[in-house]
């Protein structure tokens, strides 16, 4: 019997739940564009999926030459002259009852020189037996309806799209592509009137055949549904060959699904409402969240912050705290499979964050080994969801494809996607493609249940949205994480951040939680060793006086010649002549003398002796240390908070063209970012 580890190891790939998952044909060793699904009733007993244009049928083939899949029989049984006559059988399609017994069969045959044709058997008492005689004709993949109508039903929602194709292979081609499709044995010669009762009440999108015959069979199928109280549509596949089918099509699922869109647009079909009278009888369900008030399943969430501000450790911790089953900064997080994708950093980068947030969580990394999913695409050049045509039409890209497969093959109900500069390929100020793009991942919340998140930097002019306000419109729940300031925008400590929701339509605005950072992993202060939060009080109180004594030094700097102070007890006595000064934020005077001997301890100031053209006096004043200059303290770090190696140098962010990337951190970062560290060199502690 075929199993999913062999399929797998054949096609290069690995087995994710009850996927195999594998590279499509053609694409690189990277890819997990196909899937491999055991399905009884599908032919073979395994149904194959392919989401970046793959066929699965050619996919099926190569199993067979690796010899994963039985090969198909070249002898026929029954009456159709198989024997010895070159015929060999390149197809065999089961239809079943709707309850997934097989009742009869139709095999397609192929001959060198000759045309196609094919041959019907019916099952009797475990037997093939030549011809239908007199068994009910039902459509092709017919237990697949009745679970789709029957879901539909019990949801309260409305019988789903089905598509109608001229034969089983092109049937089994959409539904590869995640399409409810159905067919009937002998195409466009099968017809009966018995076949449209299988479709009362239902919507039928049916793609003919690019020729007369097909047109014609498509119009016999139209009026026939239609008469029995369906809904049918004929849509031609534009760029098909004379005689082309879907199989020959060049398009992608998403292609024929904006046929479909346009198709239906222009109909009478009515609006589905609400039955109030059968609501009425059941209990409402509150929104669920994959995280406690911030991201709702289902539904996109926009996640910023600024440079430097932590949103991409803040995301893996999250995803790491799904996938292990337990909190994260107080925060219920639903347990589960989870994905955290990253544009930004290495796969270096990832482990090395990894190890300390599981050291500071407590979880043992080995065992989120297929719930955590961590993928880095640093470096790619096609990471764009989607690309936009000169009219403004969005197209999803290989890349969304990609994503979609790995959502569906993982079971992830909680993605983060960092970030929209390499995700989103547009300007993000224009109002109509930035909705576009995040219905597209809507679309995918909404298939697959997950929480998906996009990390994207505030807009250049501060509000807490990348881009325009469309990003905040189009989503339903928004939250931010910044360093903790004072009305100014001042930091007020580089280790503390804020957490703070603001869109949220299924839950209360405003300031969520405070955290810091803290031994390369966010933890809530009071989960920290009382000597560790009285250290830290102590080195937060030192770095309020120092940002406030420089500040102040930098104000009277400014103000020009005859403003300077000194050092020493007198007239201009610095910790004097700042304490009042607005800067000072209310620090007295010996708050600002313990500020000023820290500074120059560290080498951030220094005091010269000037001495001015025409003036006989020589004073000596405070300054503040250049960068580089070899005054500056030799062992001094720009670090004031003692538990954090020195930070490397910064790089500059990446970004792609029209995007909004703000830079900006820290004037001292005590809690390096992962958007400016080189996590693949461990510093000393």
């Amino acid at each position: 019997m075929t199993d999913l580890k062999s399929i797998a190891r054949a096609m290069g790939g690995e087995v994710n739940g009850k996927l195999a998952c594998f590279p499509t044909p053609g694409h690189s060793k990277r890819d997990r564009g196909s899937t491999a699904e055991l399905v009884a009733s599908a032919p073979d007993g395994v149904l194959i999926r392919s989401y970046n244009g793959g066929d699965p049928l050619a996919i099926k083939d190569e199993l067979r030459a690796k010899g994963v899949l039985p090969e198909r029989e070249t002898r026929q049984s029954g009456n159709d002259n198989g024997n010895g006559s070159g015929w060999r059988c390149t197809g065999t399609y089961e239809y079943d009852d709707g309850a997934g017994q097989v009742i009869y069969r139709t095999r397609r045959l192929e001959r060198t020189g000759s045309k196609k044709r094919f041959v019907a058997e019916r099952l009797e008492g475990g037997t093939w037996v030549s011809g239908l005689g007199d068994v009910d004709r039902l459509p092709y993949r017919f237990t697949d309806l009745c679970q789709a109508a029957e879901r539909a039903r019990e949801a309260g929602e409305p019988e789903p799209l089905i598509y109608f194709a001229e034969g089983e292979r092109k049937a089994d081609k959409l539904a590869g592509w995640g399409f409810l499709a159905t067919a009937i044995a002998f195409g466009c010669k099968g017809w009966r009137e018995e076949y449209a009762e299988a479709f009362r009440g239902s919507t039928v999108i049916i793609l003919p055949d690019n020729d007369d015959p097909g047109r014609q069979f498509a119009a016999t199928v139209k009026a026939s549904i239609e008469e029995y109280g369906g809904n049918a549509h004929v849509i031609e596949l534009p760029g098909l060959p004379a005689g082309g089918d879907i199989v020959d099509w060049t398009g992608t699922a998403d292609d024929l699904r904006a046929l479909t869109d346009k198709a239906l647009g222009g109909s009478l079909l009515p609006l589905p409402t609400l039955d109030l009278a059968e609501l009425a009888t059941q209990r409402a369900k509150a929104k669920r969240f994959a995280i406690e008030q911030l991201a709702p399943e289902g539904e996109v969430t926009l996640g910023t912050g600024p440079g430097a501000g932590g949103k991409s450790l803040l995301s893996q911790q999250l995803a790491t705290a799904g996938a292990a089953g337990v909190p994260c900064l107080g925060l219920n997080v639903q347990p589960g499979p989870t994905l955290y994708l990253t544009c930004e950093d290495s796969a270096e980068q990832l482990h090395w964050r990894q190890e300390h947030l599981c050291a500071s969580m407590g979880v043992d990394m080995a065992s989120l080994a297929g719930r955590l999913h961590l993928v880095s695409l640093r470096g790619a050049l096609d990471n764009e969801l989607c690309t936009f045509t000169a009219e403004g039409a969005l197209k999803p890209a290989p890349a969304y494809h990609r994503l979609v497969a790995m959502v569906q093959a993982t079971g992830a109900k909680l993605v983060f996607l960092d970030n929209v500069a390499h995700l989103y390929p547009d300007n993000e100020n224009d109002r109509a493609k930035v909705t576009r793009f995040v219905n597209l991942l809507n679309r995918l919340a909404g298939e697959t249940g997950a929480a998906i998140v996009l990390l994207g930097h505030p807009n250049k002019s501060g509000d807490s949205y990348s881009g325009s306000t469309a990003w905040l419109n189009a989503v339903r729940s928004q939250f931010t994480i910044d360093h903790d300031r004072d009305a100014d925008g001042t930091i007020l400590d580089p280790d503390a951040r804020v957490l703070s929701v603001g869109k949220a339509n299924y839950a209360r605005k405003g300031d969520l939680l405070r955290f810091r950072w803290h031994e390369w992993a966010y933890v809530l202060e009071d989960d920290l060793p009382t000597d560790t939060r009285a250290e830290l009080a102590e080195t937060i109180k030192a770095n309020g006086e120092n940002a406030a004594f420089m500040a102040c030094l930098q104000a009277r700097a400014a103000q020009g010649e005859g403003r300077e102070v000194g050092p020493s007890p007198g007239p201009n006595y610095a910790p004097a002549q700042f304490e009042g000064m607005p800067q000072a934020k209310g620090f007295r005077k010996a708050a600002l003398k313990r500020a000023m001997d820290r500074l120059f301890m560290i080498g951030r100031i220094e005091a010269v002796t000037i001495e001015r053209p025409g003036k006989s006096a020589r004073k000596t004043i405070l300054r503040e240390v250049p960068e580089g200059s070899p005054n500056a303290f030799p062992n001094a770090s720009r670090t004031p908070f003692p538990n954090v190696p020195e930070p490397p140098p910064e790089r500059s962010p990446e970004h792609t063209l029209d995007t909004t990337y703000q830079t900006g951190a820290a004037h001292w970062p005590a809690a390096p970012d992962d958007d400016d560290l080189d996590w693949g060199e461990e510093a000393e502690e």
